[in-house]
């Protein structure tokens, strides 16, 4: 087994993690990527990256935006669209044969913000998620029944003190509700505070994330990948009959297990061993699955300022079972049509292929635009593979700038390149 330490740009800020691997990679299983939770950070939890190199896996662990020294402003669409972010810069860090097999594993909030990630992202493929904080709002709400709102004082005090302010929104349900109904002077509100080991510029902008952000149980028809998830016995944090219920809705439609620990607080390391040892088996067994069924549903768009080759790829993935193939033959017009696809789907394109020379914006700049959008919006941006008829280093240099999943010289093998996008899109089953 091997441990060492990565530094690489994410989006506006500089992700630190660890990652423990085995020495070879060749015969490496997949990528684990494990979130923390809210107040947390990657050193609170009892994880055994040996045992999960030992098992063939490449762990990494990170802290969030806003955590123990990362800088940034934790928001959870931030969060998100940097969990795939990391997934480009291992992808490409770490080569090996079953590299693009993600396995995304959080605790808390980092469950929750593992699950929308898979929502977003198709190169998730399995998840491992411990309490899930379904809503922040939900997971806020249950403090008052827990008593957990008083407790939870400690957490935000800066320098051993808590703000007046804050203490009235962890004494009482009124200031929340006031909050959601628009009826509070926000001015009075831009607090610098902590919450654990989260800091934050402003508490209006973080009790937002707490009212007005989403429920993963309200979109639990968008994930598509087997789920295992874990809970205690109770929970001071969020009632564990949200997990119950999240499990509900995915359990008659994907592959999905609930595991009740027995722990009786949220935190869960009582129990770490027993939730690695399942996740490890859950990971072993599922590895391999995809959901090959749904070729139709993926949306691909091709740039080429060469018709015949954006008609002819769209002709040969279309015959491959990839319906919605849109084709464009200049940057400015992908960057249009990638615009008009998220105003029209309300996400990405499931994979972009460039071509890299082209007359006005090349592809590399058309998906650094691309790109940049999406990262002030927080969004994931959508996976790319660049072609080209021109052989040498400048231009897969460029590339590699931007990121991509796959690169190609002209004139195509078309095999290997409608079995990159398969791979790419989670569309080959288990063998």
């Amino acid at each position: 087994m091997s441990f060492e330490r990565v530094t690489f740009q994410c989006h506006d800020i500089e992700i630190k993690g660890k990652v423990y691997r085995p020495e070879v990679l060749d015969d490496c299983k997949g990528i684990v990527i494990f979130t923390h939770g809210l107040g947390y950070c990657d050193r609170q939890y009892e994880i055994d990256g040996d045992q999960f190199a030992a098992k063939g896996y490449i762990l990494f662990v990170y802290n969030l935006r806003g955590h123990a020294g990362t800088s940034g402003e934790w928001t959870l669409n931030a969060a998100i669209a940097d969990l795939s972010a990391i997934i480009d810069f291992l992808t490409h860090h770490y080569v090996f044969p079953n590299n693009l097999r993600i396995c995304a594993m959080g605790h808390s909030t980092g469950a929750l913000i593992t699950l929308f990630a898979a929502a977003k992202d198709p190169r998730i493929r399995l998840v491992s998620a411990v309490t899930v904080v379904t809503r922040l709002r939900d997971s806020y709400l249950h403090w008052f029944e827990s008593g957990f709102n008083i407790e939870s004082q400690d957490f935000f005090k800066a320098k051993g003190v808590l703000d007046p302010k804050i203490k009235e929104f962890l004494d009482q349900l009124e200031p929340y509700e006031q909050f959601e109904k628009k009826q509070l002077d926000l001015s009075t509100l831009e607090i610098p505070h902590r919450y654990g080991l989260l800091k934050s510029k402003s508490w209006s902008k973080f009790f937002h994330e707490i009212v007005f952000t989403e429920s993963i149980i309200e979109h639990a028809d968008e994930l598509k990948i087997p789920v295992l998830l874990f809970r205690g016995e109770s929970d001071e944090v969020m009632d564990v009959k949200k997990t119950n219920e999240l499990y509900d809705k995915l359990k008659g439609r994907l592959l999905c297990k609930l595991f009740v620990t027995g722990s009786l607080n949220h935190f869960h390391n009582d129990r770490w061993g027993l939730i690695q040892q399942e996740t490890l088996r859950f990971f072993d067994e599922h590895c391999g699955y995809s959901d090959s069924s749904n070729e139709a549903e993926k949306h691909i768009l091709i740039i080429d300022d060469d018709p015949l080759v954006t008609r002819s790829l769209q002709i040969l993935l279309q015959k491959s079972g990839f319906e919605h193939v849109h084709i464009c033959n200049d940057g400015e017009t992908a960057l249009k049509s990638m615009l008009e696809f998220k105003e029209k789907m309300g996400r990405c394109f499931n994979l972009v292929i460039s071509d890299i020379r082209m007359p006005g914006i090349d592809g590399v700049e058309t998906i650094r635009r691309a790109k940049k959008i999406v990262a002030e919006r927080n969004e994931a941006a959508s996976p790319v593979i660049f072609i080209t008829g021109y052989e040498g280093d400048a231009g897969k240099e460029r590339a590699s700038e931007v990121g991509y999943m796959d690169y190609f010289y002209k004139p195509l093998d078309l095999n290997k390149f409608v079995e990159s996008v398969r791979r790419h899109l989670g569309c080959i089953k288990k063998s």
